[in-house]
Formats: structure tokens, sequence, C-alpha cells
């Protein structure tokens, strides 16, 4: 890609933009739906618009768990059809963005023998609501059929019990009401933020002369008329669609209001995480995910290492009727950490990093238990002047692809097109002739390493950015291989490439949506300024 000019060109595109405003589609909302959604309309050879009041992937697609999960807790209530689609979602992500989205090992502790062995098959009937986790032996069963839904071959290895006497002697520290643990494999998004961007990016580079701007509200909309302001270059601009994807999540109903009073769609739920720095518990959970019972409410909660002595622990739930207001609060805090220190007792408190939340649009329901709540999806059309609105909603990060083709589909029966090109099989960004096995990594290491990379740096640019590394490394080759942070992972070149390829606009949709230095970084602040000053030059 050396000398080529990006697919990201912001200012190309806002020229083509005023240039020739009329776009098939106009696609609100960059976060992962909204992204997914756009490459899919522009593969099929639609021209399409996508516009953020953000930066892509900047409200509730980058502030969840980070982990591509079949939902294996949904089981219990009798989602079936939910679980089979997550499951065949996770793999498929493994397969199309393997330098995002990684196999990890997931452990949960079970406490009693017998416990469920008629309440769960009730609940998954849907003829009782059960409380708190079964025991061995139904969890035991519930594996197996977890198993079951995963499409063959398999990606990931199956679920197995692993008696107490068998546990690994890091997690003997787990408390010792556990009798056992149920293992199972689940996918982690290294950086979800990242995905929306190369999906973005391959909805650019897919022809049909698509683009897309954060940074970008849709601030009025009459039918298919929707003026846009740039809050990057300044002013407002009108364009034109014969359709509009509603996908801005937990302001979906703010949105839909600007075409026209509309009924709510969505019930906003307030998911917490905490990032803790907490060397002891996450040298005991290693490179596994633990997944975990809180005691006093029955909840499933989640930590895992995210940086060499860091956690990432969650999660709460608490509605939420205003998205902007939503704040963690210290009750969400003090909840958290209670329910950690009695999975793993007697180790030092954590001590509290950062506070996370996000809120998730799911489904409006009248059901008063918020993890009862529906995590399926809906598509919703609705006719406007010149136009059709098309709204989707609720789901998870997991199955965002099948959102996107699902709400592609609408868009396409409307506009009377047949679709051209499926997306299950189809690689994200630079999942796209990954080197997957070692010798085809070797070789792409060594070519960057005969361009002038260093031998470290080149395996991590693989790693990280797969078989867009070399566009990287053409910046870093340029601009410098200094290292910007403290832990030497992220380069002037990459903070460059960056800002000129990747729409970053400030320091913090760089450390935040581009990087994992959110999470490791041991002064955020620092490192803004050291961004920012690089930005200005």
């Amino acid at each position: 890609m050396t000398g080529a000019a990006p697919p990201l060109d912001r200012a190309r595109m806002l020229a083509e933009i005023i240039a020739r405003p009329e776009f098939d589609v106009v696609v609100i909302g960059g976060g992962i739906t909204g992204a997914g959604t756009f490459r899919d309309l522009s593969l099929q050879g639609l021209r399409v618009l996508l516009v953020e009041r953000g930066d892509f992937a900047s409200g509730a697609s980058g502030a969840l768990t980070r982990i591509a999960h079949g939902g294996f807790r949904y089981l219990e209530r009798g989602d079936i059809a939910l679980v089979r689609d997550s499951v065949i979602e996770r793999d498929r992500l493994l397969a199309n963005a393997p330098h995002a989205v990684k196999p990890i090992r997931v452990v949960l502790p079970l406490a009693d023998r017998f416990k469920g062995l008629v309440a769960a098959p009730l609940g998954f009937l849907r003829l009782t609501k059960t409380s708190g986790l079964p025991g061995t032996l139904a969890m035991r069963l519930a594996g197996l059929l977890y198993d079951g839904l995963a499409p063959r071959p398999r990606a990931l290895p199956r679920t197995r019990l692993v008696a107490r006497v068998r546990f690994p002697e890091r997690l003997r520290r787990l408390a010792p009401r556990y009798e056992a643990l149920l293992v199972m494999g689940e996918g982690r998004i290294h950086m979800p933020e990242r995905v929306a961007v190369e999906l973005v990016e391959d909805g650019v580079l897919a022809g049909s002369g698509s683009a897309a701007l954060n940074h970008c509200p849709l601030v009025a909309a009459k039918g298919g008329r929707l003026a846009i302001e740039d809050r990057l270059g300044g002013g407002r601009h009108v364009v034109t669609a014969r359709a509009v994807v509603n996908a801005a999540g937990a302001h979906a109903d703010a949105v839909a209001a600007l075409f026209g009073p509309a009924e709510p769609m969505t019930g906003g739920v307030a998911g917490v995480h905490l990032l803790v720095e907490a060397a002891e518990a996450a040298e005991s959970l290693g490179d596994d995910l633990l997944f975990f019972e809180d005691a006093a409410r029955r909840r499933l909660c989640v930590a895992y290492r995210i940086a060499p002595h860091r956690l990432l622990l969650g999660t709460t739930e608490a509605p939420v009727a205003d998205p902007d207001a939503a704040a963690v609060t210290d009750d969400d805090e003090a909840y958290l950490l209670a329910a950690l220190a009695a999975a793993l007792p007697g180790l030092p408190p954590p001590i509290v990093v950062e506070r996370i939340i996000g809120v998730r649009p799911l489904l409006r329901s009248s059901e008063a238990q918020l993890s009862a709540r529906s995590r399926d999806h809906a598509v919703l059309t609705r006719p406007v002047v010149d136009a059709v609105v098309v709204t989707v909603i609720g789901g998870k990060w997991t199955t965002f692809r099948r959102m996107a083709a699902d709400a592609s589909d609408a868009v396409l029966t409307v506009l009377g097109h047949k679709r051209a090109i499926p997306t299950e099989a189809l690689p994200i960004g630079g999942g796209r002739a990954y080197p997957g096995d070692g010798k085809e990594r070797a070789a792409a290491e060594a070519a960057l390493v005969a361009e002038g990379i260093a031998t470290a740096l080149a395996e991590r640019l693989i790693e990280t950015y797969g078989s867009r590394a070399p566009r990287v490394a053409s910046h870093i080759l340029a601009h410098g291989a200094d290292a910007i942070s403290d832990d030497g992972r992220l380069t002037r070149g990459e903070v460059l490439f960056f800002l000129r390829e990747e729409m970053a606009a400030t320091a913090d949709d760089i450390i935040r949506r581009r990087t994992d230095q959110f999470f490791t970084a041991p002064d955020r602040e620092a490192l803004a300024r050291r961004i920012e000053t690089l930005l200005g030059g």
C-alpha cells in the first residue's frame, strides 16, 4: 500500500460526498452492527454512507467484556436458537478475524453436585424461572448440549468437568466451596474497536463509492433528506438516501424520533466493568477467564487478565433511560469487588484503575428481571417520505454479522436488489490472507524483517494487524519505530498510521480504540500528551 491513497481518506470521502450527495443507503451509527451493515450493503453494490457521532465503536461496542461467546447461560432459560446462532457466529469470528479474535479457556466453578437436576430442565422448557447455577451433573449435561450446538468441524475444545483434586495449582485459591470446574472454550476479542474500523475499511474498499465519517452526527432528517454535521472539519452537509439504517444502538429511539413520532423500541441496560490492579489474582487466573457466580445476588460475573497485573472485572445490569447519563456508582464498584473477593478469598484487595460503562440496546420488554430479557435482535421497517427506515436493535457483539445481514436483507428487499455476496465466510480486514500456520507466519515475519523491521516488532505487527501488517510497517519505517508508550508496544509510526489510514482524530481515539493502551498504560494522561504532541506535529 506504500504510495497509494489509503481507503479511509477523510478529505477524499468528504469531497466525494459534497460532489455527489445522493446515496442508496445511509447507515446511522458506527458501532459494530453499523460497521458490519455498512460493509455488507457496500459489498452488494450499493453506494452507502456511514455516519457516526463519535469515533467508530465509541459506545457499547467498546465497553463490553471483550469475549465472543455462545451464550452458555442462556441455555438455562431455553434460548436454544439464540445460543446456536451465537456459537456459529463465534466460530466464524475465530475463522474470519483470527488476528483480532483468539481462543480463550473459560473456567466456571461449581459448588453443588445435584442442585438443579429438576429446576434446570424446567427452566430450559420455560416452565419456571431458576435462580443460581445448577450443580455439576446438570451443568455437565448443559455442556454436552452446548458442544452439540457448535458447527463442525470444531473450532474449540470440548467442554469438560474437572474435579477439585485436579484443579491447576494456581486455581486452588478459588473458594473452598467450589467442588468442580466446568471448562469450555470461547473467543477473546483482543480489540473489538479495531474490528469495527476494519469493517468500515472493507466497506469502502468494496468499490461501490461508499464513504464513512466518524465524529459526524445526524442532526436533522426529513424523509430521505438528511443533514449531518462535521465536528472535525466544521459545517453541515445534506445528503439523500432511498433507505436509512438506524444502527444507533442505545440511541436508536432518539434517531428514530428525527424521522417523526415513533414508539419506543429499546430498553437500555447499563453494564459496568472495572479495570483493576490485582497482581496475585492475575497470576492465579493466568490465561484463563473466570466465569463465576456472585453468592449474594446469584448473578454471573467474569474476570480475566487483560494486562500483566490487571484484570477486567464485570459486569452489572441496571436499567437506564438516558444512555448519555449512565454512570458507574459506588455500589456497582463495591458489588463487583465483593464478588471477586468471595470467589478468590484471601488475596490483597484490588486497586481500581478505571470504571467502564456501556449501555446495551436490548429490545424493549416488560420483563422486570433484567437478566431474563432476550439478547436476540430485531429488524424493524418503517416507511417515511421518499425513503424507508430500517432499525436494527438488540443482539450482542458476537452476532453482529448475523444482525448486519438481516438488516441488509431488509434494505435489499425494499430497494429491489438481490444479495450478490454472502458474508458468512468472508474474512475481516487483516484476517484476509492471514498467515495461519507456523510456516506462513515465519515467512510473513521474515518479509518485514527484510524491510528493516526488528524481529520482535515484526512478530507483534503480524499478531495484531494480520495481513495489514505491511501497511503499518511502512509507516514505522517512514516515521520511526521509537516507542511512544511505556511498554514499548506503541510506536511513532503506528500513531501516524492510525491518523492517516484509520481516521483517528484524537489521542483518545488512539488510546481507547486503535490500541490496547487504555488497559495497559500506567499513566494514560502522560501517554495522551505525547500522542497529542505527535498529532500536532
